[in-house]
């Protein structure tokens, strides 16, 4: 190989967004940083979504777990 042909490192940078969390969400992420710190591990929130995120498998579970936080979400209500 010659010189010039060294790859660099490319830095994975993720991208930002909104997300809106009730205070019970925000309480368990908040619980979920105490633990990791408890733990001796250094985080942000932005780590704590990801490692959970990571964690989830598609099931019964999470669509139970989905649309029970869709009917308390009020831009999914239907009206009757």
């Amino acid at each position: 190989t010659g010189e010039g042909s060294v790859k660099k490192a490319t830095t994975k940078r993720g991208k930002p967004v909104n997300l809106y969390l009730r205070d019970a969400d925000l309480a368990k992420v908040r619980e979920l940083t105490a633990y990791a710190a408890g733990q001796g591990e250094r985080t942000s929130d932005s780590l704590i979504v990801r490692a959970t995120l990571h964690l989830s498998t598609p099931g019964r579970a999470f669509l139970t777990a989905l649309r029970e936080a869709a009917s308390a979400d009020l831009r999914f209500r239907q009206d009757d």
